[in-house]
């Protein structure tokens, strides 16, 4: 099976793309072959055909922050690279293939929205929006949302580049770990009789 997986620079994307490599063709995308922050660069992207597109990419750069203080371009980078590159990316996945199944990856915010953290979840919100949207306008298509819990990556890490002095070490709460997320991603990933899962601590 071919399978496209954007975010594979480190973890969940990365240990997928690792795992899934053994028994299929896998496309990795990372912030270095395709910015998906640049909706020009997408929009030039040639994506070859796929029977896969998981959308694992995710960012909160300049996040956990009341929204009026938070850079413009930040937002931006936030709202480019988590919801419209998932939009576009299933756009010219499905064009090529209508059987392609897309795979979301969403987050336990959209249960309940935590403040100063409003771009963020207002782009996971959304993806799952869209997910439910493609479901009623292509019924028979294999969607499948992950909604995902606190995982320990490099995520808080990269969310106070360039802010340091904010960084809070939110893994002292329960969390799930790289491994345990992947392990439970691929117990569902190629049953289409399953739509939802959600992976919490």
């Amino acid at each position: 099976m071919k399978i496209l997986i954007t975010g594979t620079r480190s973890g969940v994307g990365e240990r997928l793309k690792l795992s899934l490599s053994k028994s299929n063709d896998i496309i990795a995308l990372t912030r270095e072959n395709l910015d998906l922050s640049n909706t020009s660069a997408i929009f030039e992207f040639n994506m070859p055909k796929i029977d896969m597109l998981i959308n694992c990419a995710g960012t909160d750069i300049g996040g956990k922050i009341e929204f009026t203080k938070h850079n413009t371009n930040e937002i931006m980078t936030i709202i480019n690279t988590n919801l419209i590159a998932p939009v576009l990316l299933s756009q010219k996945a499905l064009k090529l293939n209508a059987n392609c199944k897309i795979v979301n990856i969403t987050s336990t915010n959209n249960i309940q929205y935590y403040p100063n953290n409003l771009t963020y979840s207002l782009t996971k919100k959304s993806l799952e929006s869209f997910t439910n949207m493609l479901r009623v306008e292509y019924p028979f298509l294999n969607i499948l949302e992950i909604r995902l819990g606190l995982t320990k990556t490099n995520f808080n890490t990269n969310r106070y580049k360039g802010h340091e002095e904010r960084f809070n070490d939110i893994y002292s709460n329960s969390h799930l770990t790289v491994d345990e997320v992947v392990s439970k991603i691929k117990e569902v990933l190629f049953n289409d009789m399953i739509k939802f899962i959600e992976i919490a601590p």
